[in-house]
């Protein structure tokens, strides 16, 4: 197939391409990000029982679901290159960390892919408190789902998902920090 040419304004060729293929070309250009083979698949749902799991924070100190029984929980994936995640750390740490931590009450921010020296730099430059631990190999993150992040849980005293959410919305935090405020005050 060849193409029509003409001269362009300075004696060079220019090839002349039909608007159709153009059209296609540009049409096929955006779909490409909405065709990926991989959709994000939760293994959880609210009502389940959290999946048990055990991993150590920056400080050492161990977080197990198995524990943490008793106690709401806030559990987060997230990652360091991730623009949601980066906007919803400061809501964490503001709305959800130092509101409510004490007793009854345990947070953690598990990042996934990442090693404990990148995510204690991170910490360290935006001054977060809460506690934070590496899931470099997705251990943790891979009993919740195969893709996708951020994602919030709240678990109950027994141990039961209250509320999940993929992806950063100002909704979804408003509906969760709602229902972790009913669950404190029971």
């Amino acid at each position: 197939m060849t193409f029509p040419t003409e001269r362009d304004d300075d004696g060079g060729m220019k090839i002349k391409i039909p608007h159709s293929i153009f059209a296609c070309c540009a049409v096929a250009v955006l779909l490409v990000p909405f065709s990926r083979s991989e959709e994000y698949v939760s293994y959880t749902k609210v009502g389940q029982q959290v999946p048990s799991f055990s991993i150590s924070d920056l400080e050492g100190k161990n977080f197990s679901t198995a524990v943490s029984k008793g106690k709401i929980v806030v559990l987060n994936f997230w990652a360091t290159w991730c623009p949601p995640c980066v906007t919803e750390m400061p809501r964490l740490e503001n709305e959800v960390w130092k509101k409510y931590r004490g007793p009854g009450f345990e947070m953690i921010a598990i990042a996934r892919e990442q090693t404990g020296k990148e995510i204690a730099e991170y910490r360290a430059k935006h001054g977060y408190t809460f506690p934070m631990a590496s899931d470099p190999r997705r251990e943790a993150y891979g009993k919740f789902a195969n893709a996708g992040i951020p994602r919030n849980y709240v678990i109950n005293r027994d141990g039961k998902i209250l509320f999940q959410s993929v992806g950063y919305s100002p909704d979804d935090f408003e509906k969760m920090k709602n229902i972790l405020e009913k669950e404190l005050k029971r």
